[in-house]
């Protein structure tokens, strides 16, 4: 089974699970895929997505020695579900369900072959809680994927507000484009299981759609249009761009780009990039320049350099405030969080509390530098400080290493380097005069 079938195939079969009855399994082939397509079909007429309906849809293999073998599948991935207590955890009310749809996800072989790469949950909440998404916000992800971002600002404000005020933010403030059909309708089944399905997620190009502002119910919300509106209506951004890991791949930076268009003067954009995008020169350096001339930097933050393991991408955050150009004097926060609390075991990153965690010691600093930028912060060597951009640096690097003081060695650390230093002269001198 190809990798986007498997994705089409669980969608299919976790929607089909939201019904007061369950999918029959002793039926035959072809009636137990059109029971599962039927029932995932009115839950997603129900959600107000009915389109999404035809990129799950399961189909019987080609050959008919495999209907069987189909079958089995089938209902032993149901089997497990049902031990899961899927149904249970949807009627609980709390997130069991979409912990488990992301955890599965994050660990799904058919979906790192489909490409998908889960930004960390804790790197999406960290962001919606930096960003303080309020429910005035209006919160855009171009490049949603199967919704991590989406359903972080969704959660944030869940704690914070009351139920009739989050079910206005889930039906009127979350937008989210994505190009893969079959990641999108994840994204779908992943806002489904937050108890809204009606949100506006749509299976598009992002660079060929953009947002303008509308009212519905008197309520202040966006719509997708075709054209660049004169007056965008985003104001917070959350987004983690594909990685232009082959040559020819839409450059990272023309998201960020296409993103801030979307945006009312003044919003907020948090956007993970690639190391490299911000300390590369020719046309990395020319965006640097324009990003500042016409917007703000707030804040960069050095991620662990496995964050994303086993993608080797050593990535970074961008903290942006929309159309006012930089001004010469503003500080820039810069954070090196190169511990987040996980750590590798067994070809996994997982939580382990042997690891220091720089992202809670940071969070609220961070979160009210956004807000005042003014604010004083204390210098802590190789960690964070606040100081104004180095417009005298040619290359013009916008990473947390190229502005933080270092450690002042130790005599010990001082003693061992200088004895390393007279290892590696004796070693030359040695063998340049061994040479003829």
């Amino acid at each position: 089974m190809l990798p986007n079938q498997r994705a089409r195939v669980m969608a299919a079969l976790l929607l089909s699970m939201l019904g007061d009855t369950s999918p029959n399994v002793d039926a035959e082939p072809s009636v137990l895929i059109s029971d599962i397509n039927s029932r995932a079909e009115r839950v997603l007429r129900a959600q107000g997505k009915p389109e999404f309906s035809d990129y799950i849809k399961i189909t019987l293999p080609s050959t008919e020695e495999n209907h069987t073998k189909f079958k089995r599948a089938l209902v032993l991935t149901l089997q497990e579900l049902h031990t899961l207590n899927i149904r249970s955890a949807m009627n609980s009310g709390h997130d069991v369900l979409g912990q488990f749809y992301e955890v599965f996800l994050k660990y799904a072989n058919w979906a790192k072959e489909l490409g998908i790469v889960l930004t960390p949950r804790h790197i999406t909440r960290y962001a919606a809680d930096v960003m303080n998404i309020g429910l005035h916000d209006i919160v855009l992800d171009i490049t949603c994927g199967t919704g991590g971002f989406l359903v972080a600002a969704l959660d944030y404000v869940k704690k914070n507000f009351s139920e009739q005020q989050v079910d206005d933010f889930k039906r009127y403030s979350i937008f989210g484009l994505e190009q893969e059909p079959s990641v999108a309708s994840l994204a779908i089944v992943n806002m489904i299981f937050r108890g809204d399905g009606k949100n506006n997620i749509l299976e598009r190009d992002c660079f060929v759609k953009y947002l303008a502002p509308t009212t519905i119910n008197g309520k202040r919300t966006a719509k997708f249009i075709d054209s660049q509106a004169a007056n965008p209506p985003i104001n917070k951004v959350l987004m983690n761009p594909p990685f232009a890991l082959k040559k020819g791949s839409e450059k990272e930076y023309k998201f960020v780009n296409h993103a801030l268009n979307q945006m009312e003067d003044g919003g907020y954009l948090f956007s993970i990039l690639p190391y490299s995008v911000m300390v590369k020169t020719g046309r990395y350096l020319s965006w640097r320049k324009q990003l500042l001339k016409y917007n703000t930097l707030l804040s960069v933050i050095t991620f662990p350099p496995d964050l994303f393991y086993p993608i080797g991408v050593h990535t970074v955050g961008i903290f942006v405030k929309k159309g006012i150009p930089h001004p010469m004097g503003q500080n820039v926060l810069w954070i090196r969080a190169l511990n987040d609390g996980f750590g590798k075991s067994k070809g996994k990153r997982l939580p382990n509390t042997r690891v220091s965690n720089d992202l809670e010691k940071i969070k609220d600093l961070h979160k009210a530098f956004l807000i005042n930028p003014n604010i004083q912060v204390e210098n802590i060597p190789r960690f964070h400080k606040a100081c104004m951009i180095n417009y005298e640096d040619k290359i013009l690097e916008l990473v947390p290493e190229a502005y933080l003081d270092d450690i002042p060695p130790s005599i010990e650390e001082i003693n061992q380097g200088v004895d390393q230093v007279i290892r590696e002269t004796v070693a030359f001198l040695i063998v340049s005069h061994m040479e003829p």
